[in-house]
């Protein structure tokens, strides 16, 4: 019985940490819906649907035909909407970003609903919502780019104004010092602030993409002096995918020293290895990942 009531205890306070969490690193998707005259369209019926998984979830736009979808994990969506005496509209290729808010202009034309409209085109790229100025890290580069001891925040510095001083291991963003950042997990701080460390650094192939809040950082991230490095995890989807690596440095595939007298290589071994693999537990409902 302790057992059990233990579990419980420990999914109940995951569960509204995950929600308190999700406030902070999820993207959101605003817009309005309109007739092609610029009229919004009230009461219209939208649905948000997740590619990856299909979990969907629906709004009602407004009298002035705005809407919103708040928070949305990272990755790629597509919306349907409906309204009465209008055909109906398929937008495809949106792109949610970490902490990021995206804005998607919905037009739909007179017609029966039986008739549908699809669009398969990417929402703007620029962000004209919200004044934050951010950098978005994508999984694709975090994958290609090479990385000695595969630290992600070595990747901090693409972002404009992003200094990692030789021998560092955090960041200085806009010339603050590095224990002056914030650095969030899925929502989570991992900020010591003292001495200002950072608890730990995840697993390199668990990062979905991390977004670089660098000026005008909302007010829901708080507690910093310098920069925000916003982290989303990876999660499972429909599909199962998964990889098992290896990386290695060895002295074989390394130069003599020219200035050798001995003409013998110095010893220099580095192994890291390691798997991922995500996937369904419930088709459509509930999914799964995990690394080592």
């Amino acid at each position: 019985m302790r057992l059990s009531r233990a579990a419980f205890l420990v999914c109940f306070v995951s569960f509204f940490f995950g929600l308190a969490g999700q406030g902070q690193i999820a993207g959101e998707l605003k817009g309005r819906v309109s007739d092609p005259s610029g009229n919004g369209i009230a009461n219209a019926q939208i649905r948000l649907i997740e590619t990856s998984t299909t979990i969907h979830q629906d709004a009602i736009a407004t009298g002035s035909g705005d809407y919103i979808f708040i928070n949305l994990k990272p990755g790629s969506y597509s919306l349907e909407v409906s309204a009465r005496g209008f055909g109906r509209l398929t937008h495809t290729g949106i792109t949610i970003a970490t902490g990021q808010t995206v804005t998607a202009n919905l037009v739909l034309h007179l017609g029966s609903q039986q008739q549908t409209v699809t669009v398969i085109a990417d929402a703007p790229v620029l962000q004209s919502s919200t004044s934050d100025i951010s950098t978005n890290i994508p999984r694709s580069v975090i994958a290609a780019m090479p990385l000695n001891m595969r630290n992600f925040v070595q990747l901090a510095t693409l972002a404009p104004g992003v200094e990692l001083p030789p021998g560092t291991v955090l960041p200085r963003i806009n010339g603050g010092r590095p224990r002056t950042n914030e650095y969030l997990y899925d929502g989570i701080s991992a900020l010591q602030p003292e001495p200002g460390q950072v608890v730990y650094f995840p697993i390199l192939d668990d990062i979905q993409e991390f977004t670089v809040e660098t000026n005008n950082v909302p007010a829901e991230f708080g507690r910093f002096n310098g920069g925000v490095v916003n982290v989303a995890t990876r999660a499972g989807s429909n599909g199962f995918h998964g990889s098992v690596y290896e990386y290695f440095r060895n002295e074989v595939l390394n130069a003599r020293n020219y200035f050798s007298t001995t003409g013998q290589k110095s010893e220099y071994r580095r192994n890291l290895f390691g798997a991922v693999l995500g996937g369904p537990i419930f088709h459509n409902r509930l999914f799964f990942f995990g690394d080592y």
